[in-house]
């Protein structure tokens, strides 16, 4: 075949030749181009969300608890990204049984946050944070979506939204613990008193241990004497503290405290603190600055039946509620290197909770709930007795383990009370005999449990408390002979060995007269019961005698409804009188209230009533608190803000949620409880206003200020398609009169202010 001739006129051009340089300077060129493109292309995604309420396991499986605040933490993935991303916010969608609860949907507490390229949760600002407050259900889902007004301009929106289904918040009941001043009159007489209220003193208690919260108030008593050094009348502060929680007799709405806490002045006890037992009811610890929080929560897991332990956390913790900020400013994200709570002898700064302490208040029978504990216990203000409640007698004293003895103390009875369970495993038994030298009862205790100090687990206490109560009376037959022995188990075997104590009872009990209730003021008074109110200081007085010449110890009770309920006054008084303030106890009902003594020379026991009825006690207002949010608090506008009260009165005891009101000084009225979440706060300062009323119309304010400052947390485009138009205008209309992301003031309902919101974003 030939080829084509050329024409004239025309002529083949060559291909241009390219420098070799040249052609690697634009292969260079584009490859960086290419490069450039792929650095600015965004895509964020959720990587992670954590629902904590002081400490999470890794796994995501620690029990979550209802009626207690929650954190969501959500971890931020950019993908490929090699740079942080600034201005990256959330959204939060909570359902409970397929329903989206009120108060969602949650905006975060921090955002927009510049999203870090491998966040750390040990930093608080490498993971949106919400706070929330779900109801108890076993099916509440957590949604979320980040970028969701697509504020960031993405490659991919696809994969924006992440969903975390089925959680449970369990039920708990409400845990009552009853605190005391102690009168260390050896010291430093009475503690600080802000050291000691709920809010302050049980923070790092209500950081760590979650039940249907705590109702953590004063004990209404005359604060108990410490006229020895501690370091040797602990075992006795403990007793005596025990004594008082179980005198309070669980009858016509007045409640006996699963613990009792003594506070003292400073930090005089080489151990910090100590518990009577583990588990036990009754504990003691300091007041130091440095200490005392971490300290009381201490004593409280030994109650709770903790011992010592040497564990550190091993994830990053939440203190949801920020309850450590005060008074030493500690930061919200608790290290995953900071040790358990019961490691010995620690600050409060250098502890938290790992997941077994944070799981056995959890699992204890004490914060179980029953079918009476609807909304966590948080309105049962009577107190149930145990079905094998019954008149016991209280058997106290110290074991010196060294020197290998026990000091009893004179036995008194108590009603409604449920004998010591037997231990096993205990190193001491008791044994009641009755006249004719039969046995009535034995049962096993182990005072060894609280040997080991906590302040330096290297060093033992030589002495602790024996605490037993025995059932006073057996087929008819009462105690007349109690004899403590050691008991000892080895290679299978057990035995009682070596007495420790003994106690008879004599030939004669006491007799007591002359009970007798009246001003303290010095000199003749002329007081009517039958006609006078009974107010200020008191004075209890009593003639008791003994023909064996035993020494005396008594009880004094008083009842506020003529003897349906009984209260402590004192316990172990020695002398034949007594004076208290009357501000300490309950007002009578009308003219109703009744005292008593009991009088104890050992085994032989007298009990008397004052002959008259009485009008009795100041009307007080009631003791109020905040628990959260702490003064001067920031949060960006639409963050949940949980107001969280403490509400207790010494007539009414626990202040039901309608009695417990807040108000804000820009926004008036809030609502009504002890727990309110709010997310609708106007931008400026506020200053926030706790209110608790009693039945007597009496009532305590509290305030604190914070500050919400401004941010455009939902801009109205509710699809998330990057314009606010017709398609956004029928999801607000869809969600009329409900809730959802189209209420765009907070307010609880979407209506005509959402839509005039609305409009005025269109477009």
């Amino acid at each position: 075949m030939s080829k084509a001739p050329r024409r004239a006129g025309h002529r083949l051009l060559a291909a241009p030749r390219i420098a070799p340089d040249l052609v690697s300077f634009l292969a260079s060129f584009m490859a960086s181009f290419i490069l450039a493109s792929a650095a600015h292309a965004v895509d964020v995604s959720v990587s992670a969300i954590e629902i904590t309420q002081g400490f999470q396991a890794a796994a995501g499986t620690t029990p979550l608890i209802a009626r207690n605040a929650t954190a969501v933490r959500v971890r931020i993935s950019l993908n490929g990204q090699t740079t942080a991303q600034a201005g990256v916010d959330a959204v939060l969608r909570i359902y409970a049984n397929g329903v989206e609860i009120p108060s969602s949907p949650v905006y975060s507490s921090n955002g927009p946050i510049t999203a870090p390229v491998t966040p750390n949760s040990a930093n608080i600002n490498d993971t949106l944070n919400f706070i929330c407050f779900p109801p108890q259900s076993t099916d509440v889902d957590f949604t979320v979506t980040v970028n969701q007004f697509r504020t960031i301009a993405e490659t991919n929106y696809a994969n924006n939204t992440t969903s975390v289904l089925n959680k449970s918040f369990l039920c708990r009941k409400m845990v009552d613990i009853a605190y005391v001043p102690v009168n260390y009159t050896f010291g430093a007489g009475l503690p600080q008193q802000s050291f000691m209220e709920p809010g302050f003193g049980d923070a790092f208690l209500r950081g760590i241990f979650k039940t249907g919260d705590w109702n953590y108030h004063r004990v209404p008593v005359t604060p108990p004497v410490v006229s020895s050094s501690i370091e040797t009348a602990n075992t006795a502060l403990l007793n005596t503290l025990s004594s008082l929680r179980q005198t309070s007799i669980p009858a016509a709405g007045f409640q006996r405290p699963e613990f009792i806490y003594g506070w003292l002045p400073g930090n005089p006890f080489s151990g910090n603190g100590q518990a009577i037992g583990i588990p036990g009811d009754a504990a003691f610890g300091n007041t130091e600055s440095s200490r005392f929080q971490r300290t009381f929560a201490h004593e409280i897991g030994h109650l709770w039946g903790l011992s010592h332990n040497s564990t550190t956390l091993g994830v990053a913790s939440f203190d949801v509620e920020h309850q450590l900020k005060e008074p030493l400013n500690i930061a919200q994200v608790q290290v995953s290197t900071k040790s358990d709570i019961m490691v010995a002898g620690l600050l409060t700064n250098q502890a938290w909770v790992a997941s077994g302490s944070y799981l056995d208040c959890i699992n204890d029978a004490r914060s179980a709930c029953t079918a009476a504990d609807e909304n966590g216990g948080a309105t049962d203000l009577a107190s149930d007795v145990a079905s094998d409640a019954t008149s016991v007698m209280r058997l106290t004293g110290v074991h010196d383990h060294v020197m290998r003895r026990v000091t009893l103390d004179a036995a008194m009875p108590n009603e409604l009370v449920v004998p010591t369970a037997d231990n096993p495993d205990g190193n001491v038994l008791v044994e009641a005999f009755d006249a004719a030298g039969a046995l009535l009862h034995s049962v096993r205790v182990d005072t060894r449990a609280c040997r080991e100090s906590c302040a330096d687990p290297s060093h033992q206490h030589s002495t602790t408390s024996l605490f037993v109560n025995l059932p006073r009376w057996t087929k008819g037959r009462e105690i007349a002979r109690v004899l403590v022995r050691e008991w000892t188990k080895s290679k299978g075997s057990s035995s009682a060995g070596r007495p420790l104590a003994e106690m008879l009872r004599s030939a004669n009990t006491p007799v007591l007269t002359d009970v007798d209730v009246g001003p303290a003021q010095p000199g003749p008074i002329a007081f009517d019961p039958a006609i006078d109110h009974l107010e200020g200081r008191v004075r209890i007085s009593w003639n008791a005698t003994d023909a064996d010449g035993d020494a005396l110890v008594a009880d004094l009770l008083y009842s506020p409804n003529g003897g349906d309920a009984w209260l402590p006054v004192a316990v172990g008084v020695r002398e034949s009188s007594f004076d208290f303030d009357a501000s300490d106890l309950p007002a009578s009902q009308g003219r109703d209230a009744r005292f008593r003594a009991r009088v104890s020379d050992g085994l032989g026991t007298s009990d008397e009533l004052a002959g008259a009825t009485y009008s009795f006690g100041n009307s007080a207002p009631p003791d109020v608190h905040f628990i959260a949010p702490n003064t001067a608090t920031s949060v960006p506008q639409g963050a949940t803000v949980l107001l969280h009260a403490s509400a207790w009165d010494v007539d009414d005891q626990l202040l039901g949620d309608a009695a417990i009101t807040w108000t804000s000084s820009r926004d008036g009225a809030l609502g009504a409880g002890r727990f309110l979440p709010v997310r609708n706060l106007t931008v400026g300062a506020h200053t926030i206003t706790l209110r608790g009323t009693d039945s007597g119309g009496l009532f305590t304010e509290k305030t604190i200020t914070i500050t919400v400052t401004a941010r455009n947390y939902n801009n109205g485009d509710f699809d998330g398609d990057g314009s606010i138009g017709a398609s956004d205008l029928t999801i607000l209309l869809s969600s009329w009169g409900g809730t959802g992301i189209a209420d765009l003031n907070l307010n609880g309902v979407v209506d005509s202010e959402d839509l005039a919101d609305f409009l005025a974003r269109w477009n």
